[in-house]
């Protein structure tokens, strides 16, 4: 059911056992489960409006406005609103609506690979394994109404009666796509119905004011909605309290609201990133040097065209550097197609790419703004050098052809594209991150974080099937600290 702030009378309090901030895949995934277990469930959303998404933008400058310094300078300026240079009538990204970014995503999938857990020089690691998720990303691949958990290049070589491509240091890594109909994880449905029609309380216009703790324990959130006047007013104030509470709004603002409530440590904020794009016009991948067997798997054909299942999934596939290759010359991932001329890579986590709080206050609550600094480093430049030499020289080998420009001029062209990674990230140690293994805050007992924020390191494969299963694991691990309603077993995922 789906209520409006404004309905819920000032200076009112809502009890329940768990609250969860935040309506994209982390927050619905993790509410629809505990909501099947038999828990109380609130979900809130600081949009007003659940239907489009570009109905929210013009309050959305308002509230998600603040300071983009380091590269945004001069590549995103106005990144925390309307990224992408050169169109500004857009709101992309950060969304301020019901579903959060799932309302207008692509559904590219696929697990992250087992390095990027792996502790190496530049790249902190995981305090869990990729062998720990792999239950998790079995259950997400059924949420997501994937064709099945299997993203080897071999199997959908089996698939396609296509054949993978031997380029060498490098492997073909395949995607998913997901069905346009399950993508918006707000109006889809699960198990005959959606997110709004299964979760008992889901408050839209409900903005998070403050995290209210003490002595280690959040004792409340203390919320507010809107009018209905542009530019709006607070119109009510109310208070939520529960046993646990999930913030589940994006990297940027997970931060921001821990920074504004002096939660968690002086981690919080740190370690910003993303998969950096460059424009559609970087590179060059020329030549026959794959098979057309081979070109088939990359593109998700099979003889007979394009491949689709009954529920709209398709494929395709990318070249990566091998673990080896990452390992031996100290860089991280990276893709690259025959048939698109963008780079696309793993950033190495850098500290001086954080959010803090801005001196600007927004003007309908009048609190701190964001600021967010995003900074490249030789250890990018590194991976991008290297990664481009080597590929060139594999396919050059193969009579393949390609062409890239120098660093500086494809960091001239570096957007972020999306996938906002970082800035609460998992560690065991309290010095080295700001949320645990069980995604709970370091220094408070009963406050957990979900989505990519928590990714200690982002890996090359897009971030939304490792933000469901770490979701689903989040909600076996509350069902056992709550103590179980009833059981939460895999077949009611399956359900689900």
């Amino acid at each position: 059911m789906i209520l409006d702030g404004r309905d819920i009378g000032d200076g009112g309090v809502i009890a329940t056992q768990v609250c969860i901030v935040g309506s994209g895949p982390a927050g619905i995934t993790a509410a629809l489960l505990l909501q099947k277990a038999g828990y109380k469930v609130v979900l809130i959303e600081g949009g007003r409006n659940p239907g489009y998404y570009q109905e929210s933008w013009a309050e959305k400058n308002l509230l998600y406005a603040g300071q983009a310094e380091g590269l945004f300078t001069t590549n995103e300026p106005d990144f925390l609103i309307q990224p992408y240079a050169g169109q500004s009538a857009r709101g992309w990204e950060r969304e301020r609506v019901y579903g959060g970014t799932s309302t207008h995503w692509g559904g590219q999938t696929r697990p992250l690979d087992p390095i990027t857990f792996e502790a190496r020089p530049g790249f902190p690691g995981w305090p869990i394994t990729y062998e720990d998720l792999i239950p998790y990303y079995a259950q997400a691949a059924k949420l997501c109404v994937l064709h099945g958990d299997d993203f080897s290049a071999d199997y959908w070589a089996g698939v396609l009666s296509a054949e993978v491509p031997d380029i060498a240091g490098f492997d073909t890594e395949m995607y998913q796509f997901m069905g346009g109909a399950y993508t918006n994880f707000a109006t889809r449905t699960f198990d005959g119905v959606t997110a709004a029609e299964a979760i008992a309380e889901i408050i839209v216009n409900a903005t998070l004011l403050e995290i209210q703790h003490a002595g280690g324990v959040v004792q409340g959130l203390r919320v507010a909605s809107l009018d209905t006047s542009f530019p709006p007013a607070k119109a009510t104030e109310f208070t939520i309290t529960a046993d646990v509470y999930v913030l589940a709004c994006g990297a940027v603002e997970n931060a921001r609201q821990l920074l504004l409530s002096e939660a968690g440590n002086d981690q919080v904020g740190r370690y910003f990133q993303c998969h950096p794009l460059s424009g559609g016009s970087a590179l060059s991948v020329s030549g026959n040097f794959i098979s057309p067997a081979a070109m088939r798997l990359i593109k998700g054909q099979t003889p007979t065209g394009t491949w689709t299942d009954d529920n709209g999934v398709t494929v395709q596939g990318r070249f990566s550097p091998s673990a080896d290759i990452q390992r031996q010359y100290g860089i991280g991932s990276c893709w690259f197609r025959p048939y698109t001329s963008s780079y696309y890579f793993e950033m190495r986590p850098n500290d001086e790419s954080r959010i803090t709080l801005a001196d600007t206050v927004d003007p309908v609550f009048g609190q701190p703004q964001t600021r967010i600094r995003w900074e490249v480093g030789p250890g990018d430049q590194h991976t991008y050098e290297t990664s481009t030499l080597l590929f060139q020289e594999a396919i050059g080998a193969l009579g393949g052809q390609f062409y890239y420009p120098s660093w500086e001029d494809l960091k001239s062209q570096l957007i972020v594209n999306g996938h906002h990674i970082g800035t609460t990230r998992m560690s065991a140690d309290p010095a080295k991150g700001a949320v645990d293994a069980d995604l709970r805050v370091h220094g408070l007992d009963n406050l957990y974080v979900a989505g990519s924020s928590v990714f200690p390191q982002g890996g090359i494969s897009n971030p939304t099937l490792t933000i469901v299963a770490l979701s689903v694991r989040l909600a076996e691990h509350l069902g056992e600290r709550l103590g179980r309603a009833r059981p939460l077993r895999t077949a009611e995922l399956e359900d689900a």
